[in-house]
């Protein structure tokens, strides 16, 4: 929008039009288009995850744990914030906590393989911090950083989340609060719950960065990724 505007608008006006109307044009499309459109696509996600949690035979850790991080691409996942809570006064506890921690894992999983198998000395920096971020629960520098980038070792690890989430959800893990997962998320799970909970997470890892390590990545993505 800001180039658009600034093609049309006089040099000498520049400075003060183009800033306005680009400002002016979009927060009244936030407001009267964008907001409503993402609220409704909210509110849809949210009543098929609350569905996808009543599932049995651990569908819903499966499910949810393989697409969770998809969303979080999209940048809507902080709508599950309002799931959680109702859990929590429903239900005094949270299931769906503890099967997003193996989806964030997961992807953590994947970045530390490529920065192990890579030898190029930027992007392996890259992977190891962070896939350390995500082991302390924020995936988005190892998703757009690393995993999204080259494609695969996001495949792979959205496998890994949805193995790990398939055996949170039939082992009834159900964290006491919300807002923290994998090496914080502890906490949440110190009701003899612990050792399940590391074994979960353990699993999302190992499994996303063995598959990343076999098939998701060589260093011949990189030449590939400049092209």
């Amino acid at each position: 929008m800001e180039q658009n505007i600034r093609k049309r608008v006089p040099e000498v006006l520049d400075l003060i039009l183009t800033p306005f109307l680009t400002l002016l044009i979009m927060i009244t499309l936030a407001l009267f288009v964008i907001g409503p459109v993402f609220h409704i696509a909210e509110e849809y996600i949210l009543d098929a995850t609350v569905f996808l949690l009543s599932l049995p035979f651990g569908l819903s850790g499966l499910i949810i744990g393989t697409i969770n991080q998809v969303i979080v691409v999209t940048g809507v996942h902080h709508i599950f914030n309002m799931l959680e809570i109702q859990l929590l006064e429903q239900f005094k506890n949270n299931p769906y906590n503890a099967i997003i921690t193996c989806s964030i894992a997961a992807q953590g999983g994947a970045a530390l393989a490529v920065g192990l198998k890579t030898k190029a000395a930027k992007l392996k920096a890259l992977s190891l911090s962070s896939s350390l971020s995500a082991f302390l629960g924020i995936t988005e520098p190892a998703i757009f950083g690393v995993n999204l980038r080259y494609g695969k070792p996001f495949l792979m690890g959205l496998i890994g989340g949805g193995v790990g989430g398939f055996l949170a959800s039939i082992l009834g893990l159900k964290a006491t609060g919300m807002a923290i997962t994998v090496i914080p998320g502890t906490l949440l799970y110190l009701n003899g719950q612990i050792i399940p909970y590391i074994f979960i997470n353990l699993v999302a890892i190992g499994t996303a960065f063995l598959l990343t390590w076999l098939f998701g990545f060589s260093d011949k993505m990189l030449a590939d990724n400049k092209r």
